[in-house]
């Protein structure tokens, strides 16, 4: 459809300006919408970071690494963790 529409030589041009227009509304759309938002300063951003001591911090060593494979395991004992969304 897109490209019919860009090789029509009649409704090429209509219809790159309609794109355009639509980027332009988008564009606006999102800068006003900015507009609400306060920020602060890269340095006082900064100064605000997260500071950790990992010295006092406990790191649990895993009981193993890699790739484990559980062969038989009831799935219906995880169904209900399961993310779905990347599937649809």
């Amino acid at each position: 459809m897109v490209v019919q529409k860009l090789l029509d030589p009649e409704n090429a041009q209509e219809y790159k300006d309609d794109i355009k227009q639509e980027y332009e509304d988008l564009r606006r759309e999102y800068y006003d919408s900015q507009k609400d938002k306060s920020f602060v300063s890269l340095a006082k951003a900064r100064s605000k970071a997260m500071k950790t001591d990992w010295n006092l911090v406990k790191i649990v060593k895993p009981t193993f690494l890699g790739t484990q494979v559980q062969v038989k395991y009831d799935l219906t004992k995880i169904v209900d963790f399961i993310d779905w969304d990347p599937f649809f």
